[in-house]
């Protein structure tokens, strides 16, 4: 059972980076700042000589950096308006943080006060100052309110947000306006709130991709904040009827829409249903267009679907995009050729492409077939990736492979390089080499015009198709025309055939396509040598890694961390003791070679490939070589960061571990690591698929007890899953 503990409040520094009040003070002067002294409220505590002349020296070099001239006087007074801020906070005077913040501001020294503070300064001056939605704003407490609470926007831009919502709650949708574009330039700046956006929505989807989208306690707070501030804005620009400009302000920052915080600020205007719905549109439009707008993310997200099976989502997507363009109000352009001032965003043939192959990867043919069918109804034709990928998607039928490039041919469609791989990997596929090699010598005869690329692709089908369907002596044929006539081998056709001979532990047949690539110039990669490196531990050959690197060396590969990590990566997922054997030699080498060392993803993966999958070692021996791996990242200084427990609590409930991933979990709390929303996900989605319910409510009682966390999105709808299930098997 999960170990219960109980956090320390933690203690609170109401200073500013780089914490000059109190950055060398003694242990009495740290008492002289933080007590009340018996002068009164107005005088300034003494602070002694020594520590001002630090003071000043510290304050001079941070306001030199922004070709500023500090007097002693200043940083005397800087200092003192810091302790009385503290003060101030501390007790809920309001006035008295006005007052501050107006000198402050007087002597140009405002602008270096820590963002943190600043946050919690506009909290309490909001509060104060900011009157009812159906009472006026004296100019005087509005303007220094907004203007501290744009100041405070690097760390927390609900301020702002909320100031936006007063003037939306009087009708004044301009002036909400005017106050966003005093922050647009922290809605541009990324490193504000260091989260990656290139994947639209992973976490929404329920799809842990690790290092994305990672919520910690720290940062829900910014990424809300910048939300509800976007959010804002777009029900100004409804309020205006400017869905364009709307569009365009979610054009030019990286903030996104999320359900759970969509939902949260629409409670905002409960007062105007009308407003509240109209609002509720534009952001479900208004993450759509933004997304159409990047082609690149649009295919990597309907891609990301249909590899994880995620029909519905990838249905809902589809429809809102076709309701976009047929639907009232469209707003988007089945294609570049029909933009107009109403529709700025189009679909590209690769979005339609990518959503035909997703439909075909789930194995839902009757949704593949409506792509097809309102390719032509959206004024469309079906391009030739299309048919590709239809004939790519058929690759278990080469039946129907074949029935669909027969009609692609009396259609008169053009055929490329790519049309004739798909129908050849799918009669491999099938069992029918000779059907595939007759295709490919229709290929050749044909001399289609293509890239480089895509031409060597059919090349490389080929040779997989016939060495796996055991023609050996063809697919060496072919290599050597290959290299006599073109297209010249790359690394792809030499992998191929040593991946081959090292499934069938051939050394003979290995060691000729070493030679070969040597001969050709051809330098391997990771795969090149993780299959060599695997085909020799497997032969028992004991000097494994130093033959591997013998060959590194003579290729001119200098292998770096990164290279041995991946190396030991392909290793681990070989699942038994020669290969772990391996893979803890070349730890050996990192660890004994600074300018190779191995870092947090080299001891992960060794550790993730001990608990992945069924037990491959002994349950003595897991164990062993688990404590002797965490042994030897302390001795080399190397910690666990919360990722890494992410990847390893999975890895050992995927794994059927209960017990180490509990270990790993009390370990997380016992060095008070920062736990995100996406490990309790782990956490919960691990312990329900192993029907531990009793633990997973242990779990949900830790979050919400002892963290303090509230469940957003796909955790909040997994809590519930987990309650409910957990409720009926008692």
């Amino acid at each position: 059972m999960i170990l219960r503990s109980v956090s320390s409040k933690s203690l609170v520094l109401f200073d500013f980076a780089p914490n000059l009040a109190f950055r060398g003070l003694s242990s009495s002067a740290n008492l002289a700042f933080g007590k009340r002294s018996r002068q009164s409220r107005n005088t300034p505590p003494v602070i002694p000589s020594s520590v001002l002349k630090n003071i000043r020296e510290n304050v001079t070099q941070q306001l030199r950096t922004r070709d500023s001239v500090v007097s002693d006087q200043q940083a005397d007074i800087y200092n003192h308006a810091l302790v009385q801020i503290k003060e101030a906070l501390g007790k809920g005077d309001a006035e008295s943080v006005r007052q501050l913040w107006i000198k402050l501001k007087q002597l140009n020294l405002a602008h270096i006060l820590d963002p943190k503070l600043m946050s919690m300064i506009s909290s309490l001056l909001i509060k104060a100052f900011l009157p009812a939605p159906s009472e006026p704003w004296d100019s005087s407490s509005q303007n220094i309110v907004e203007e501290v609470a744009v100041a405070a926007t690097s760390c927390d831009a609900e301020g702002v947000a909320t100031c936006m919502l007063y003037h939306i709650k009087r009708n004044n949708p301009d002036a909400a306006l005017s106050l966003y574009g005093r922050c647009t330039h922290i809605m541009n700046n990324r490193e504000a709130w260091d989260v990656d956006e290139t994947q639209e929505g992973p976490f929404e989807q329920g799809e842990l991709a690790f290092g994305h989208a990672e919520l910690s306690q720290s940062v829900v707070q910014p990424i809300r904040g910048r939300v509800f501030l976007l959010l804002a804005a777009v029900t100004a620009h409804a309020m205006l009827d400017t869905f364009q400009e709307a569009l365009t302000i979610c054009k030019d920052t990286d903030v996104r829409f999320h359900n759970y915080t969509t939902r949260e600020f629409l409670q905002n205007l409960q007062h105007d249903s009308s407003l509240r719905n109209k609002v509720d549109l534009y952001s479900r439009r208004l993450h759509l267009a933004r997304l159409i707008s990047r082609p690149t993310s649009l295919s990597r997200q309907i891609m990301n679907l249909g590899d994880t099976h995620a029909l519905t989502s990838l249905k809902k997507l589809y429809e809102g995009i076709v309701e976009g363009i047929l639907g009232p109000d469209p707003f988007i352009a089945a294609d570049e050729s029909y933009l107009s001032s109403e529709k700025t965003v189009a679909m590209t043939v690769v979005g339609w492409t990518s959503f035909l192959t997703a439909f075909l990867k789930c194995s839902s043919k009757e949704s593949a077939a409506q792509v097809w069918d309102d390719i032509p109804r959206l004024g469309l034709r079906h391009d030739t990736s299309m048919w590709n990928a239809l004939i790519t998607g058929q690759a278990q039928s080469f039946t129907d492979a074949t029935t669909t490039f027969e009609l692609m041919k009396s259609r008169n469609v053009t055929l490329d390089a790519l049309t004739y791989r798909a129908l050849i990997s799918s009669l491999f596929n099938g069992r029918r080499p000779n059907l595939a090699m007759e295709r490919f010598q229709e290929f050749r005869a044909a001399k289609i015009t293509d890239t480089p690329e895509n031409i060597m692709s059919v090349y490389n089908t080929v040779i997989n198709g016939l060495l796996v369907t055991n023609r050996i002596e063809a697919a060496s044929s072919l290599f050597q025309e290959m290299q006599l006539k073109g297209p010249n081998p790359d690394i792809v056709s030499h992998n191929t055939f040593l991946g081959h001979y090292a499934r069938r532990n051939d050394i003979r047949g290995l060691g000729m396509f070493i030679s070969k690539m040597g001969e050709s110039g051809i330098t391997g990669d990771v795969f090149t040598f993780s299959t060599i490196l695997s085909a020799l531990l497997k032969m028992g050959r004991q000097d494994a890694t130093e033959v591997v690197f013998r060959l590194m060396n003579k290729q001119g590969v200098k292998p770096n961390t990164a290279t041995y990590s991946a190396l030991i990566d392909h290793q681990m997922r070989e699942q038994d003791e020669a290969h772990l054997s391996g893979a803890l030699r070349l730890l050996s080498q990192m660890e004994a070679d600074p300018t190779i060392a191995p870092n947090i993803i080299t001891y992960t993966s060794i550790l993730a490939g001990i608990h992945r999958g069924p037990a491959w070692l002994s349950q003595q021996k897991e164990v062993d070589f688990t404590r002797a791996i965490l042994e030897r990242m302390k001795q080399h200084n190397v910690k666990l960061n919360t990722r890494a427990y992410n990847i390893l609590i999975k890895a050992c409930l995927n794994g059927n571990r209960l017990d180490q991933a509990l270990s790993y979990y009390e370990e997380m709390k016992r060095t008070r690591m920062p736990i995100f929303h996406e490990t309790w996900y782990v956490l919960l989605e691990g312990l329900s698929g192993m029907q531990e319910w009793d633990v997973a409510m242990e779990v949900i009682k830790e979050m919400s007890g002892l963290y303090g966390v509230r469940p957003l999105g796909p955790l909040h709808s997994l809590v519930q899953r987990v309650t409910v299930s957990a409720r009926s098997k008692r």
